[in-house]
């Protein structure tokens, strides 16, 4: 298992955005955050020109328009050099940053780079990023480069009391052209998050064993943001499976293990709304997977057959609340609580009703004595639920 760096160390979190997976794509995005002694010194992005096709807009949001002012990846080369060189290199699921990264300073002559031995985030938690963030309670990402190097770096150093000495090194990148300070950023816009999407973020991916599989994957949560494959995007999934040497066989493979994931997640807190229903039929459907009964029977009692709301019941909440999207502060969801008659405390005890996790998988010390008691654990989406249908 390869190990954190030490807290001495200039550690430098990357992310790339680009126009594909295979040899001939282009980096568009590219972000670094810039730790030393466990604090963030520094952030870095810009938009880079790839002169082709963004590609895939529908999956990193980066139109044409948005690319006309961008810099050439050449033109910044010294800026980013800055950056990495010396540094302990860090990302989620770092061999695909990596492979980009070489891919375009191998374009240009003068510039040499030598990777080191860095830390790969995905290998350290053994999750996706939203997963893997929504577990150590940071960020949620947000599929922009600087987004996701933000949260692998607080996953990064969320770790650092575990961190070792380990068989790192630090990475030499090196170049005559000189730093320019030149940056073109996307505009803001409002991630996609929708319902299907925030089911997404939550769901964990099947285990995977090669780089291969985590970008496909990766393209595929993004490509069912919205719970359509739509023609364009079936036409990338394939052609970013050739790119990857993924068979037929061994896609088919993957969609069920993520389908499997995906019912799992619904099913995890014993509750099934209409809106998850309607959701897993449209994953299914797109995914070409027949999940006729997989959920269970359709009732008008499924969303609250697991837990019904008493007034003075004791509810514990635990973790980092997300609704539609939104964080909501325990506060505002112990005040809601409360108007309802419910009793919010501190500790999970054999008196207490319910327990309102961030994550119903949630392996926190509240969450686990949950089980161990046999205390009913939903998300705060479902809580909500429950508190409109009027239930307590």
């Amino acid at each position: 298992m390869i190990r954190p760096p030490t807290n001495k160390a200039r550690i430098a979190v990357v992310d790339t955005e680009t126009t594909g997976l295979s040899r001939i794509d282009r980096i568009v995005e590219f972000a670094c955050v810039t730790i030393v002694d466990g604090q963030v010194v520094e952030e870095y992005e810009t938009l880079l020109q790839p002169n082709r096709d963004p590609g895939p807009v529908y999956i990193h949001g980066i139109t044409p328009s948005m690319l006309e002012a961008a810099p050439e990846f050449e033109s910044v080369a010294g800026d980013i050099a800055a950056r990495l060189d010396g540094a302990v290199l860090v990302a989620h699921n770092i061999g695909f940053d990596l492979r980009m990264l070489r891919q375009e300073m191998g374009r240009i002559p003068t510039m040499t780079f030598d990777p080191g031995v860095g830390v790969c985030t995905y290998r350290l938690t053994n999750e996706k990023l939203s997963v893997a963030a929504r577990q150590a309670g940071v960020d949620q990402p947000d599929h922009t480069a600087l987004g996701d190097a933000r949260v692998a770096a607080q996953l990064l150093l969320a770790r650092s009391s575990q961190w070792e000495d380990g068989i790192l090194s630090s990475a030499s990148c090196r170049s005559n052209i000189d730093a320019t300070g030149l940056t073109v950023r996307r505009p803001d816009a409002p991630p996609r998050r929708g319902a299907l999407s925030m089911l997404a973020l939550r769901t964990a991916w099947p285990r995977t064993t090669t780089e291969a599989e985590v970008l496909y994957l990766d393209t595929l949560d993004r490509c069912l943001d919205d719970g359509e494959l739509t023609h364009e995007e079936r036409i990338w999934l394939t052609s970013t499976a050739q790119a990857l040497q993924l068979g037929q066989e061994h896609r088919e493979e993957m969609h069920h293990r993520y389908y499997e994931r995906l019912v799992a997640q619904i099913l995890a807190d014993g509750v099934v709304t209409k809106e998850e229903r309607a959701l897993h039929d449209k994953v299914a459907a797109a995914l070409g997977i027949d999940g006729d009964g997989r959920l269970g029977e359709e009732s008008e009692t499924d969303e609250i057959k697991a837990v019904r709301l008493k007034p003075g019941m004791a509810v514990c909440f635990t973790g980092v609340a997300m609704v539609d999207g939104d964080f909501m502060p325990r506060p505002t969801l112990e005040n809601l609580a409360r108007q309802l008659g419910l009793h919010p405390v501190n500790s999970v005890t054999k008196h207490c009703g319910l327990v309102v996790a961030g994550d119903v998988r949630s392996r926190s010390g509240k969450a686990r004595k949950a089980r161990r008691l046999g205390v009913p654990i939903v998300d705060a989406t479902h809580f909500i639920t429950l508190i409109a249908k009027g239930k307590a």
